[in-house]
């Protein structure tokens, strides 16, 4: 039998020093997604622990509830999203510089053009 990457909840229990309903808490919560063996065991990948790791920063350090935290994170996963965007929109741009194509030079959108200091 194959063995699937991942900790185990035990093993991420003892890690961060949270006890393991806290984990299933989060899950339930939406907060935090581990995979699942064929057996439904949860399995716990290096991404689901660094989200972890900024939930228990968010809330032990900084205080910030359970609805900050699921702002937050969506805020981060948009943020991902868009990068990744804006790195596909700018390979796209490269390869067609270096195919010698002419690219139209594009307007930004009125809420972004630069506006006259004495504003």
């Amino acid at each position: 039998m194959a063995r699937r990457p991942g900790y185990s909840i035990s093993v991420v229990a003892e890690m961060f020093t949270v006890h393991p309903q806290t984990l299933r808490a989060y899950e339930r919560q939406g907060l935090i997604t581990p995979e699942r063996t064929a057996g439904n065991t949860r399995r716990y990948t290096e991404e689901n622990l660094e989200e972890l790791e900024i939930i228990l920063n968010l809330t032990r350090e900084l205080g910030v509830n359970r609805a900050g935290v699921e702002v937050i994170l969506h805020m981060r996963r948009q943020l991902a999203e868009m990068r990744s965007e804006a790195r596909e929109v700018l390979q796209r741009v490269y390869r067609d510089l270096a195919a010698g194509r002419n690219l139209p030079i594009p307007r930004p959108p009125s809420d972004l053009a630069v506006r006259d200091r004495d504003e």
